[in-house]
C-alpha cells in the first residue's frame, strides 16, 4: 500500500464514499460533483494550502486521507481518513494511518498529529484501537456533533512523534516474532 497524489476522478469516487458516511463528518451534507471538483482544485492542488491529501492505493484506490489544518509553527496537523466502505475491517485503515503518520512525522517533520471522531459513528471503535496502538492522549468531549436529532460526544486524540515511533516499533517487533 502507498500514498500517491490524487487524481480528480479518484476524488469523485471518494465523494461517493463520503456521502455514505455523513455521521462521521463535520460537514454533514452531501457533496455534488462540482463541489468535489472545487475541493480538488482549490485545496488538494493548492501547494500553499495547510493540507496535504493523498490517494491511498493497493493496486487500486482503497482509501483517501491526509494531514490537514497544518500549523507549521506549532508542528501539528490533523489526520483525515476515509476508507472504501466495501473494504472496512480488513486492516486497510490501520495501514493507511501508519502511512499518514509516517508522512506527518518523517516528511513534514510535525511533532503531533491529532484527530476527532464522533461517537455517533462506528468509526470511533477503529480510532480507539489506533490511539491505543500509538499510546495517544485521548479525551471525550461532550456534545460535539448534532446528528439524528441529538448531540453526540466525540473522541479527541493526539498522537506524538514518540508515540508513533514506539507503536511502529512494537508492530514490527510483533511481526518479526511470528
Amino acid at each position: 500500500m502507498k500514498l500517491k497524489p490524487p487524481a480528480i476522478y479518484e476524488c469523485q469516487e471518494v465523494r461517493e464514499w463520503r456521502n455514505q458516511a455523513m455521521s462521521s463528518l463535520r460537514t454533514s451534507f452531501p457533496l455534488t460533483e462540482e463541489m468535489q471538483d472545487d475541493f480538488f482544485i482549490e485545496t488538494v492542488c493548492n501547494r500553499n494550502a495547510p493540507h496535504r491529501y493523498f490517494s491511498i492505493v493497493d493496486g487500486r484506490l482503497v482509501a483517501f486521507g491526509g494531514i490537514t489544518n497544518i500549523e507549521w509553527e506549532n508542528g501539528i496537523g490533523e489526520i483525515s481518513l476515509i476508507v472504501n466502505p466495501e473494504l472496512h475491517r480488513n486492516g486497510i485503515g490501520s495501514d493507511a494511518v501508519k502511512l499518514l503518520l509516517d508522512y506527518a512525522f518523517n516528511t513534514l517533520n510535525l511533532n503531533t498529529v491529532y484527530g476527532e471522531c464522533y461517537l455517533c459513528s462506528d468509526a470511533h471503535l477503529f480510532w480507539r484501537s489506533v490511539t491505543h496502538q500509538y499510546n495517544a492522549f485521548i479525551a471525550l468531549l461532550p456534545a460535539r456533533k448534532y446528528w439524528a436529532g441529538q448531540f453526540w460526544d466525540s473522541l479527541y486524540f493526539s498522537i506524538s512523534r514518540e508515540g508513533f515511533e514506539n507503536g511502529h516499533n512494537q508492530i514490527h517487533a510483533t511481526v518479526h516474532e511470528t
